[in-house]
């Protein structure tokens, strides 16, 4: 069994006295039969010529919101964060297991134990020496990298594992050693241009961190110009992009049906109806909250990401959302509600939230080219033959704005988006779109 979330984590219990389940990249959770758990990683050094394998305790699981420290409380997502920095530091011989195992005791936030890694190396510098030295590039990489994590640039720590990650799987062992006065155009596209042809999506994103790495030496006055290349510069691979599997507009009564007749319990045909209706992302559905559902009314909020820990199902622009249900699906959802549960939907088979894969799989068992994605498609082809408003129909699923509407339009749709919930559910449910309200209240400007 891998634990891949903070819930699994909190509900996983051991069978046997040491038992370790995996997280993961190393990464894994052991259990007592008395309670105490901790998170252990997996180091393998080399040793005289041979890989060892040592087990390293690097804290235990949160239990609270409070800030994350090795070698005492951590989410997963930074006890993940905190086994590849050190993981990177062992294995490359920079750092041994005792070493490791002492800067852990230290107690550092995971977003300083990379300063506290370098430190440790610059500690052995004569003081002289390091003040007339040129920092590394890695020694540049994380000062950005701190700054940048301080200032919620990343929205969730799954988006700083994987920055922080792709840049030491890509450009740490070829460049992060030199010091940043010696980074040449020659060495940045060297390497860049690797990680173009084996993770071209990664890469993107890597570059132009890069760029803005040796744009801060610039202004440090470390170096005179920026030899990072353009982006046109380097070769990329030319793959298709797979559209998300959808079935046509005109099917979605259809697919009501079909939803409302399967053997599934009343939990999953609700959670499964809801998302059909909003069209938002199969997470923020399955994980919606029973504290941000109205039951009276039907509004539900997903709240905005904060980068401290949060939850599963938030939305992917990390903003807060509001909407309200039809009135017919608020019904259906209270009927099926847990009372005292965390969650809106609840399976009846383990008592947790309801499994998105699971959601993914009932669509799949309609159309085999259908994907639970592909209900925003289906949406936006809906709006297109209904006359929606492009704008308006963004904002329903959430999209970012697009060119003129980005900066003109601050206003507050919330009651428009739900009118425009009950057209679509009636659609769905009849086959029959009706005609919109003649008379709506105008629009306010967000304050």
């Amino acid at each position: 069994m891998k634990l891949t979330t903070d819930l699994s984590v909190r509900k996983w219990k051991p069978k046997t006295e040491g038992e370790r389940a995996s997280c993961g990249d190393s990464l894994y959770l052991q259990g007592y039969s008395n309670g105490t758990r901790a998170y252990i990683f997996r180091a393998q050094p080399i040793v005289d010529g041979k890989q060892k394998s040592f087990w390293v305790k690097i804290g235990k699981p949160a239990q609270s919101n409070e800030p994350s420290i090795v070698g005492k409380q951590l989410s997963l997502a930074n006890a993940k964060m905190a086994v590849l920095f050190l993981k990177e530091a062992i294995n490359s011989g920079e750092l041994t297991v005792a070493e490791a195992r002492k800067v852990i005791d230290k107690g550092h936030n995971v977003l300083e134990l990379s300063s506290a890694l370098q430190d440790r190396d610059l500690a052995a510098v004569e003081p002289t020496q390091r003040l007339h030295r040129y920092p590394t590039f890695d020694e540049c990489y994380w000062e950005w990298f701190n700054r940048h994590s301080k200032a919620l640039r990343w929205t969730n720590q799954k988006a700083k594992v994987k920055t922080s990650s792709t840049y030491v799987n890509h450009m740490k062992k070829h460049i992060g050693h030199v010091p940043i006065n010696e980074v040449s155009r020659r060495m940045l596209k060297s390497v860049l241009q690797e990680a173009f042809l084996k993770v071209p999506n990664l890469a993107k994103n890597l570059r132009g961190h890069v760029e803005e790495i040796m744009e801060d030496a610039v202004d440090n006055q470390l170096i005179d110009d920026n030899p990072t290349p353009a982006r046109k510069n380097f070769t990329t691979i030319n793959a298709k992009s797979k559209p998300h599997g959808t079935v046509p507009a005109a099917r979605l009564p259809e697919l009501y049906e079909y939803v409302m007749n399967c053997k599934s319990s009343a939990s999953f045909k609700a959670c499964a109806v809801a998302l059909m209706v909003t069209a938002l992302r199969v997470s923020n559905i399955a994980f919606l909250r029973q504290e941000f559902y109205d039951p009276t009314t039907g509004k539900f909020v997903v709240p905005a990401k904060t980068g401290e820990d949060d939850p599963d199902g938030l939305m992917k622009s990390g903003d807060e959302y509001v909407g309200i249900f039809p009135d017919a699906l608020r019904l259906m959802i209270n009927s099926q509600l847990v009372e005292g549960h965390e969650f809106v939907f609840v399976s009846p088979y383990n008592g947790r939230q309801i499994n998105p894969e699971s959601v993914r799989k009932l669509f799949k068992g309609f159309d085999r080219g259908m994907t639970s994605h592909g209900l925003r498609n289906l949406f936006k082809e809906w709006c297109y033959n209904s006359e929606v408003d492009n704008w308006l129909a963004d904002r329903y699923v959430d999209h970012s704005l697009q060119g003129l509407d980005k900066h003109y339009r601050h206003f507050d749709t919330l009651e428009r988006r739900a009118a425009l919930a009950q057209r679509y559910y009636t659609f769905m449910v009849t086959g029959v779109t009706p005609a919109p309200q003649q008379q709506q209240q105008p629009l306010k400007l967000v304050s």
